[in-house]
């Protein structure tokens, strides 16, 4: 039996005894995943700001981050220091700390809710019992597959071999969807409304119909139909800016109203001049019977007025469906901005793909316009070169129109909401 040695002096510091022969080194240190570091470098391509909030010290915690890589100049705050803020201090250290240490479960979930009060989409992952509180506040929540039972069960997502490798690539295609189906929808309902607006609005004036449905056709081909295919093919991965319905509303808003507002005075004002032209001179019924042949009118065309108002009819909504179609194409520039010039509904795309894409479908139209068998597929008739120049300037003027009202948010300061 060996005698007791002390371990410590005599002034009681600590202390080896002497004589001692060192015959190894034993250290103990966390182990990295394999690939962390890719994996944050992919959270960092995504946009997405990292936080690290635990129960250990928070130094320790801070010295394991940056031995991951997160950088030198990490901001650490603990527990202890959380419980004697103020909740707009909280709330701060919420946004602009990293590591959080010696953290409570009511305090996971206190942080979470304030990241999200600040606007933040919060993904929440954890393993243990400790979490289930701030996994519910998440907008998503991600357990750990050998995390604890209730964990899994109140979790959105469960990692598979505990790998966070495969987060990036799923939050990057969820972007990509995300920033597709904002543009879509932008399209859709913009031209959603503003048929809408145009059909209810010329029905109540009895200024015959805005569209016959091959109009209707046409256009939804041409600036829905073919853009959208194109647009989720061409969606990019990116941070959303703001919120989806917050977004959508200001650019669809504007865009349908004042297309509303151009085209039905537009259409009005060809539709009354188209109307007046014919009344100072005389109509026979060869020319009745041409014009019916030619626009393939189904009914008969019983008297002279119905003729004035067939013919004001086909040219109004020639013009109307020419404007709405040069209008509709420009949206897609306007969707995905190529240059600063195009900015106003979106942030700088600068993909040039969309703007080719409308002038491959403007091409289009204009085929259909000169080549007669189309066209009058289509039931359109071939205007006087002034009217086009009539119809462009209204374009351009409603580009610029459009263009202001969202730099300077008209439609939210009409409605006294905030623009996120």
């Amino acid at each position: 039996q060996p005698d007791t040695l002390k371990l410590h002096d005599s002034l009681d510091q600590p202390g080896l005894p002497k004589g001692l022969i060192p015959l190894g080194l034993i250290a103990f240190t966390d182990e990295l995943r394999p690939g962390l570091q890719e994996t944050l470098k992919g959270f960092a391509d995504a946009g997405i700001r990292l936080k690290v909030i635990s129960g250990d010290n928070p130094h320790t915690v801070a010295a394991l981050a940056k031995q991951a890589g997160f950088g030198s100049d990490l901001q650490v705050v603990s527990g202890t220091e959380l419980a004697t803020m103020t909740d707009a201090e909280f709330e701060q250290a919420a946004h602009e700390v990293t590591i959080f240490g010696r953290i409570t479960p009511q305090q996971k979930e206190r942080l979470v809710d304030a990241l999200r009060k600040r606007g933040a989409y919060v993904a929440m992952i954890g393993d243990g019992v400790n979490d289930v509180l701030s996994l519910k506040k998440a907008n998503l929540g991600i357990a750990m597959q050998s995390g604890s039972a209730a964990t899994r069960g109140v979790a959105d997502m469960v990692l598979l071999n505990d790998s966070f490798a495969a987060l990036p690539p799923a939050f990057l295609e969820g972007q990509k969807i995300i920033n597709g189906m904002q543009d879509i929808l932008r399209l859709f309902l913009t031209r959603a409304l503003y048929v809408s607006l145009l059909i209810l609005s010329i029905s109540v004036v009895d200024a015959g119909f805005p569209y016959v449905p091959k109009h209707v056709s046409l256009l939804t081909l041409l600036t829905v139909g073919v853009p959208t295919f194109a647009l989720a093919a061409w969606a990019r991965p990116g941070q959303v800016k703001g919120r989806l319905l917050r977004s959508v509303v200001h650019f669809v808003f504007p865009a349908a109203i004042s297309i509303f507002v151009f085209a039905l005075l537009l259409y009005l004002g060809y539709f009354i001049a188209s109307y007046t032209a014919t009344l100072d001179r005389t109509v026979t019924a060869a020319e009745i019977r041409e014009f019916q042949t030619y626009s393939g009118i189904p009914y008969e065309i019983a008297t002279v007025d119905e003729f004035r108002v067939e013919t004001a009819g086909i040219i109004a909504r020639t013009a109307l469906t020419t404007f709405t179609v040069l209008a509709g194409l420009l949206l897609i520039v306007f969707v995905e901005p190529p240059h600063s010039l195009f900015v106003g509904g979106d942030v700088l795309s600068e993909d040039k793909r969309p703007t080719i894409l409308a002038g491959l479908l403007l091409a289009s139209f204009v085929v259909i316009v000169l080549f007669e068998p189309a066209r009058r597929f289509f039931e359109l008739i071939v205007l006087a070169p002034t009217d086009y120049l009539i119809i462009g300037a209204a374009v351009l003027l409603w580009a610029i129109v459009l263009r202001l009202a969202w730099k300077h948010d008209w439609f939210e300061r009409f409605l006294g909401i905030e623009r996120v």
